[in-house]
């Protein structure tokens, strides 16, 4: 059963009035008055045709969008019928009819038309980039789910107003498919391409180049099996927002670990599935050591071997065992103190303070040195100043090999939270690291870590 754009809207907005006899409750239907309608939805009301142009006018009047989604019509005149006399419309919906090839392009132009949806129609690209001339206002353009292969696009035309477009679901297999849009469509800032079986975004990095505009990138679900090949998105200028997820590519890996992954290899890119990269520096670095312990070097790699140098190779972090104890050794040779304090490595800040405030209360500012014997023995030497928090020591004061803190001896807790200083650790269970690039102490609680200098803490 087909009918016209008016017997839907009569059978939608405009049925009579009806009562009920067999109910106390009376129902009264109010007619919406077609001057107040701006929305006009009439999606799989097996529309084929207009109807009556003079009530398509009045039904039209004031339609800013309309929605004729999943009907049967077929005949491009019959749009351009509604467009004549929908003078307002700016959205136009007309995916999944049947529309197929415009044989006679109309000598009219319709200016106020921004939005146009044509998924999942038969459309032809030639036959569409000659009907683009009649929409001059087109910002949005979907012509997804309509098996296009190639959009090869004349060099002597151009248009500058389309922004957006959407190409889900079709067949293009190669990025090189769709690069002279780059020339039309100059000031293209969103580029839909996800579910086309899309295996590589080319290799020609100046034909990317020319999408200097392209900001978003939708890629969900394509067929991309390659890391370098992701690289490549790099090339975009300004791409700052970048959606692909369904890859077969990231097999189990995990959500952070994918985001870590893509953010190492999109470095300009701000947003990767809707979320902000948090730390990008350590996303890059945590894809170097992921490329080190795989013994490859991709070109992204190498880019970041330049940047860092070779990373130093994180041991795992095992706690329990027998030994999950760590001493701290205090020494005021002027006062004659020599204090060793032992403490659980799952003690709170607040355990290990009050452990230690009866030993340190009577002194408010302490300098604290780390010191490294003949023997390896690595120890804090606490010097009185005075009373005041905030003091300057001089060079002098400072021994060749120690490292000055400058601040009050709360910045204990610090050395305790990062893993405090042992006395005589055993060999080979304790490497050397740095707590926030200041300075260097040792661990024997049966982990292991390494030394980060750009990073300036644990990892």
């Amino acid at each position: 059963m087909s009918q016209s754009i008016v017997t839907a809207y009569q059978n939608k907005y405009e049925d009579d009035n009806e009562d009920s006899e067999d109910s106390e409750i009376q129902i009264v239907f109010v007619k919406r008055k077609n001057h107040k309608l701006c929305n006009l939805i009439l999606d799989n009301c097996f529309i084929s045709e207009t109807g009556c142009i003079d009530k398509v006018a009045d039904i039209c009047s004031r339609v800013t969008e309309c929605d004729l989604a999943h009907n049967n019509i077929s005949d491009w005149n019959e749009v351009f019928r509604l467009l004549d006399v929908g003078k307002h419309i700016k959205f136009l919906n007309l995916s999944n009819n049947k529309l197929g090839r415009c044989e006679q392009i109309p000598e009219n132009q319709y200016p106020c038309l921004q939005c146009l949806a044509l998924s999942g129609n038969d459309n032809h690209w030639d036959n569409l980039l000659s009907l683009l001339p009649s929409f001059p206002s087109l910002s949005h353009l979907n012509i997804g789910h309509s098996n296009i292969t190639s959009m090869p696009c004349p060099a002597d035309i151009q248009f500058p107003n389309l922004t957006e477009l959407n190409l889900i679901e079709n067949s293009i297999s190669c990025f090189d498919d769709v690069s002279e849009l780059a020339t039309t469509f100059v000031n293209l800032h969103t580029l839909v391409l996800s579910d086309n079986p899309v295996s590589s975004f080319g290799d020609n990095q100046q034909v990317v180049e020319r999408f200097e505009k392209l900001s978003k990138l939708h890629v969900n679900n394509i067929t991309i099996n390659s890391w370098d090949e992701v690289s490549k998105l790099r090339w975009f200028p300004a791409l700052s927002d970048v959606r692909m997820v369904h890859w077969d590519l990231f097999g189990d890996m995990n959500e952070e670990d994918r985001r870590k992954m893509l953010g190492a290899l999109l470095p300009k890119t701000h947003l990767i599935n809707g979320a902000i990269i948090p730390d990008r520096e350590a996303a890059e670095r945590w894809y170097m050591r992921r490329c080190q312990a795989g013994n490859i070097e991709t070109s992204r790699y190498k880019e970041l071997y330049e940047k860092y140098g070779e990373l130093p190779t994180i041991g795992d972090i095992k706690l329990g065992g027998t030994d999950e104890t760590i001493t701290l050794k205090l020494c005021v040779p002027e006062k004659g103190i020599e204090m060793e304090k032992s403490f659980s490595i799952y003690d709170t800040y607040k355990t290990v303070m009050t452990g230690l405030e009866k030993q340190l209360k009577e002194y408010l500012s302490l300098n604290i040195f780390l010191h490294k014997t003949s023997d390896n023995t690595v120890y804090t030497e606490s010097r009185m100043k005075t009373s005041s928090h905030n003091y300057v020591v001089s060079d002098k004061e400072a021994k060749p090999g120690e490292v000055r803190i400058k601040q009050h001896w709360q910045m204990l807790y610090q050395v305790i939270n990062g893993v405090l200083p042992v006395v005589k650790p055993e060999e080979g269970d304790s490497l050397v690291f740095r707590i926030a690039g200041r300075f260097e102490c040792r661990s024997s609680v049966g982990a292991t870590y390494k030394e980060d200098h750009a990073m300036g803490r644990l990892k």
